[in-house]
């Protein structure tokens, strides 16, 4: 009877260890997939393919950047508040890119004028001057109205003529991965959160 309950007892000390560290392994693969997860950013939506003109007259398609990381946004030049609050805070996040060496190399700030009767080539150049916005990796994009109007409908933004020629707009700036994705939608304005633009754009880069 004595060496009985010596192997019994022995058998549940090691049933209880076994068990333990089965528990280790599913929780450590529980906290490694919600960790790495975590770091993937899903995809949201896909980007409509467009091409389009930057302040040279340069034909810019979409797909020509495919690969690269993209940052697209909206705005107007006449625009009196939260489009300059948006491009400044956009001016930080190329100034970060460029000091990484990630802009134009590997990532590309794209802005899409949606008032193609005031903001020509001309007035484009003069507000990049004016702001230091022109540099290269960022470009500032235009097209004719009816160009315009596509590339609003493909992204789903909202952009109405008002009188005075403001406009009523959307406050979405779009994260694209190489392929054409929307993997992040961020809201414009002052309070546009660049450190978490930036760590999206490397979880990205790092997902390649």
């Amino acid at each position: 009877m004595t060496g009985y309950k010596m192997v019994s007892s022995g058998k549940r000390e090691w049933v209880t260890w076994f068990v333990a560290a089965l528990l280790l392994v599913v929780c450590g693969l529980i906290g490694w997939k919600l960790w790495w997860g975590s770091s993937t950013l899903p995809v949201v939506d896909r980007a409509p393919n467009f091409t389009l003109t930057d302040m040279y007259g340069r034909t810019v398609p979409l797909r020509e950047s495919d690969g690269k990381v993209r940052i697209v946004s909206f705005h107007y030049t006449r625009c009196p508040d939260i489009c300059q609050a948006t491009n400044f805070k956009l001016l930080r996040l190329a100034e970060q890119l460029r000091k990484e060496k990630l802009l134009a190399e590997r990532v590309l700030l794209m802005t899409i004028s949606f008032d193609s009767k005031y903001d020509t080539e001309a007035v484009l150049k003069q507000y990049t001057d004016r702001t230091g916005m022109k540099q290269d990796g960022w470009l500032f994009l235009r097209g004719s109205q009816e160009q315009t109007k596509q590339v609003l409908k493909g992204f789903k933004v909202l952009a109405e003529e008002q009188d005075g020629g403001l406009f009523m707009h959307s406050n979405q700036l779009f994260l694209l991965d190489g392929s054409q994705n929307i993997r992040a939608v961020y809201r414009m304005g002052s309070e546009l959160d660049t450190d978490a633009m930036l760590a999206d754009i490397h979880a990205l880069l790092e997902d390649k």
